[in-house]
């Protein structure tokens, strides 16, 4: 939360954000560090309050370390964009899409119920961005176009960790 706001202060932004041009001229750290900036601060605002409510719903399943499903989801959705039409990009979703997959497979793994049901849900979500319009209120609110392929590059990552990484699960509380 710290990082992605101090990646707010524009000169720091200037050098963070995902850059099309400046990645190929050799400024590589930008398809990681893209996904920490955000094009304003209700985009900030509405990540942040993301990541809060994951954290809320699925915080018992993140004691694990989550540095490395979080650096190969920036990886991806960095990667990924090159593929897109889009010659910059920002923003945190795609990384909240891939955790929230995390733990909606972490609950279907120790049997919790509403795991099948959420993950169920986030599949239509990404159908209905992929096919749909779903994206317009959020785009009239950050002032700039949505990157399904940000989110869903961040599901089949988280999707794949868990999957690959059992031995990190962890027993719901009861």
């Amino acid at each position: 939360m710290v990082i992605a706001t101090i990646a707010q202060i524009p000169a720091i932004h200037q050098v963070l954000i995902w850059d099309r041009s400046s990645i190929l001229e050799g400024q590589w750290w930008r398809i990681i560090t893209g996904n920490i900036t955000h094009i304003n601060l209700t985009h900030l605002a509405m990540n942040l309050m993301g990541l809060a409510a994951l954290y809320i719903l699925y915080g018992r399943h993140y004691r694990e370390r989550l540095i490395v499903p979080i650096a190969w989801m920036m990886a991806a959705i960095g990667s990924v964009i090159f593929f897109s039409p889009f010659e910059w990009y920002a923003g945190l979703s795609g990384v909240l899409h891939g955790l929230f997959t995390l733990g909606c497979v972490r609950d279907i793994q120790n049997k919790t119920p509403s795991g099948k049901f959420l993950l169920v849900g986030l599949v239509f979500k990404l159908i209905f961005e992929l096919y749909g319009n779903g994206m317009k209120i959020t785009e009239e609110l950050i002032n700039a176009s949505v990157a399904y392929q940000a989110h869903l590059t961040g599901a089949l990552v988280g999707l794949s960790y868990a999957l690959n990484n059992k031995k990190e699960r962890k027993k719901p509380y009861t």
